[in-house]
């Protein structure tokens, strides 16, 4: 990660200091300064979970851990598929495991609607460089669906749980969202495998301090504080609670999970891809470590962020030696897709992207705004031209508003048992 030093900018200098800032800007650790850590409430206080919500792509049996959850909590579970798992399989993971509290949901390919049409961002989708175009995921899609079912539905607390996280207990959840009310959103840290870009799996690798941050794979909100939406760009989840870590409503419970591990550097391409959405996501919070408001967030700022990001590049080359030899070839490749890729996006860019975010931020706060709510989920899913599977048949419901969209890869595999130590070993 890289952010500021203390104290150059705290109480919301001007922008017209940014040459004093460009000399602060250096690699930090971590950004823990910006949540809110302790206001969890007693264990023994009665949960207050209306619904898990996961966002389904990997073979069914990487649900296992959620149904125990909802169980143990109580709630809903709301599975929203695609890619690699078959609703009417969860549905018979479910009769298998007894448990009937779920709405499971076949998202197409082709999902379009109106409550999901973030048009400013779309007009920029072009203009980022190509690379970032390599990877199409629905992920924030499949979030941005969670959020709108719950205000249908009249839900108020939710946790957010991605298919590749483990090792978390009922206890800890209750403890993450126990946290809600005086934060908006509360997340847990992924620290084995650890959750960062590749670029900074890099920088861990080669002896750099590395820290992780809360993040959307984990995460509790409060929906009806909360009034976010996860856009379609990697760290989308940095940019879903960028207001609420703004306004000191950001919370950590401190519990940490552990996610599959995968090998960061087997394809350069995605090093690229997730470069823009990580200089954005990094400045951001950057700007929040100095107090700076993110109407500074200009053109100049931009400029000397990426020249601090080069920087942080050449550190990591320099010290690409401390790496073991097995893996020092394929960390290289994927530096150097960041650096090109990022060699090609200009101050303008990011001074742009989040002018149109904050637009349409402002016209999805509009429209949630007027969502009613529906009498069951069926209708809430007819209203949204969706289906749910039940007894491994779809609902017969209306055909969704569509056009093309591409399919997303398979995520990076696994490597051989002991993978991640040898990652470990610089």
């Amino acid at each position: 990660m890289i952010t500021a030093g203390r104290g150059v900018y705290a109480g919301h200098r001007k922008a017209s200091g940014m040459s004093e800032l460009a000399g602060s800007l250096r690699k930090h650790d971590a950004h823990r300064k910006l949540v809110r850590q302790t206001e969890q409430q007693t264990l023994d206080t009665e949960p207050k979970l209306d619904a898990i919500i996961v966002p389904a792509s990997r073979p069914v049996h990487n649900l296992e851990q959620a149904i125990a959850l909802a169980r143990a909590a109580q709630c809903t579970l709301l599975v929203l598929c695609s890619r690699r798992v078959a609703p009417a399989e969860v549905r018979q993971l479910l009769a298998r495991r007894s448990f009937s509290d779920a709405i499971v949901i076949a998202l197409p390919d082709d999902y379009r609607h109106e409550l999901l049409d973030f048009r400013g961002l779309a007009s920029i989708k072009d203009d980022l460089p190509t690379a970032c175009s390599y990877r199409v995921t629905d992920l924030s899609t499949k979030r941005n669906l969670g959020l709108i079912l719950a205000w249908m539905l009249g839900w108020q607390r939710l946790f957010f749980l991605d298919d590749d996280i483990r090792d978390i207990n009922p206890a800890d959840m209750h403890s993450t969202v126990s946290m809600l009310g005086p934060v908006s959103t509360a997340g847990m840290r992924v620290t084995d495998y650890p959750d960062n870009s590749v670029v900074c799996h890099a920088h861990r690798v080669t002896g750099g301090r590395q820290d992780v941050f809360v993040t959307g794979a984990a995460l509790a909100v409060d929906c009806q504080q909360n009034r976010g939406f996860f856009p379609d760009i990697y760290n989308e989840d940095w940019l879903f609670f960028y207001d609420a870590a703004s306004a000191g409503r950001l919370g950590s419970s401190r519990c940490e999970v552990t996610q599959l591990r995968y090998n960061p550097f087997a394809d350069p391409r995605r090093a690229a891809w997730q470069e823009f959405g990580d200089v954005l996501a990094e400045g951001l919070y950057a700007m929040l470590g100095f107090g700076i408001e993110i109407n500074h967030a200009t053109s100049e700022y931009w400029s000397y962020f990426l020249d601090a990001r080069r920087r942080f590049f050449d550190a990591i080359d320099r010290r690409s030696d401390m790496t073991s030899p097995e893996i020092r070839e394929e960390l290289s490749r994927s530096v150097e897709a960041a650096r090109k890729c990022s060699a090609e996006i200009s101050p303008e860019l990011f001074e742009r992207y989040i002018r149109l975010w904050r637009e349409d931020l402002r016209d999805w706060e509009q429209r949630v705004a007027r969502i009613g709510q529906m009498p069951t989920p069926d209708a809430a899913l007819q209203a949204l031209g969706l289906a749910q599977v039940t007894d491994g048949r779809v609902a017969d419901v209306a055909r969704p508003r569509s056009a093309p969209a591409c399919e997303e890869p398979s995520a990076v595999p696994c490597g051989a048992p002991g993978t991640h130590d040898l990652f470990m070993s610089g």
